[in-house]
């Protein structure tokens, strides 16, 4: 089980703070996170807070890459699009980074009511020679399928079901 809560400032979802709580095979682990505009810290004062020492200096702003695809539903897609965006995987062991998602065109993907006529954006996560593949509904921008390929080969693949 893995529970998530974030808090983001209203109108650009920049992050304020991020609490990761998981339990495997009878252990629970409690991570808490603060974000500001040049680093993201542990939270001190949060009960049990496995990562409560935790300092990572960003040279700007990041935004937290849990909440990775709300950012990218919230940007202005359309033919030619390309966004910039600092983000950082919190606790994780990469720091904070510059990725380029692009919206590479449009196509249609078959969906629970027919085809969607979707944005495709791609990235390469900074690994040349990678690709990952979302594709954004372009009535709604919600992410209804997305393909990247694991660092051992495999394929990963998220698909909205409605």
């Amino acid at each position: 089980m893995k529970w998530l809560d974030s808090s983001f400032e209203a109108g650009t979802l920049r992050p304020l703070s991020h609490t990761r709580i998981t339990q495997r095979d009878g252990k629970k682990t409690v991570e808490g996170f603060a974000f500001a505009a040049d680093k993201v810290t542990g939270l001190p004062d949060m009960p049990g807070n496995t990562q409560k020492a935790l300092s990572v200096a960003s040279p700007e702003p990041a935004f937290n890459f849990e909440a990775d695809m709300e950012l990218l539903q919230a940007l202005p897609l359309a033919e030619g699009y390309e966004a910039q965006l600092v983000l950082y995987h919190p606790g994780g062991p990469a720091a904070p980074a510059r990725y380029t998602f692009r919206v590479a065109g449009s196509e249609a993907i078959a969906g629970p009511a027919g085809p969607v006529d979707c944005w495709v954006v791609t990235t390469d996560y900074n690994q040349p020679g990678t690709v990952s593949k979302f594709w954004f509904a372009r009535a709604t921008q919600l992410m209804v399928r997305q393909e990247s390929r694991m660092p051992d080969g495999r394929l990963l693949v998220k698909t909205l079901i409605d």
